[in-house]
């Protein structure tokens, strides 16, 4: 696939879209986050503690002309993430009908 990825350092799409936060207490309290951070862990995955991070992310596949969004998973809780097979597939679908 030769299709661009973008990374928004400035955070200016989160911004339009409503920045998501997730507060400290709400987080820390929250049973889906625990078992995220033991499904990370158990894999093999470590975070770095850099960065904001009660910011919630998210992907977004937009198609070429008027395709439009073709996948959007937002995060709910900390360690939420996108199934990758879902975002290769509407990836795979970025300009077959225009």
């Amino acid at each position: 696939m030769d299709n661009p990825v973008f990374l928004d350092e400035g955070r200016e799409f989160y911004k339009a879209q409503g920045e998501r936060w997730l507060g400290i207490i709400s987080g820390f309290t929250n049973s889906k986050v625990w078992s995220n951070v033991n499904r990370a862990k158990s894999g093999g995955y470590e975070g770095n503690m850099k960065g904001e991070g009660r910011l919630l992310g998210g992907v977004l596949v937009i198609g070429k002309g008027q395709q439009g969004v073709l996948a959007d998973f937002r995060e709910e809780v900390w360690g939420d993430h996108a199934d990758p097979k879902a975002v290769l597939e509407a990836a795979k679908k970025i300009g077959a009908s225009e």
